[in-house]
């Protein structure tokens, strides 16, 4: 099942978004998929993310930012606060 833009509602994903204040589109998923492009990839290059990080949507104990299993522990080289968060 697609998920749906948090902001609109639309399945698409990256610019375009009427409703959200910097136009692009943000899906509520799991951790298995960036939130901003709908990718499994970690870490840089998601072309979509204003940070051009992948951000995944929480699940499994996993960080959203890098998927190891470290919750609110210091390491993780691609949050900003260099925080594993879940």
């Amino acid at each position: 099942m697609a998920t749906k833009c948090v902001h609109c509602g639309s399945t698409k994903f990256g610019p375009g978004c009427p409703s959200s204040l910097n136009g692009l589109h943000k899906h509520n998923t799991t951790e298995k998929k960036c939130m901003y492009c709908g990718k499994s990839a970690y870490g840089n290059g998601c072309l979509q993310a204003p940070t051009r990080k992948h951000i995944h949507g929480s699940g499994g104990g996993k960080c959203k930012y890098c998927g190891k299993i470290a919750s609110n522990t210091m390491g993780c080289p691609h949050s900003p606060n260099r925080k594993h968060e879940t």
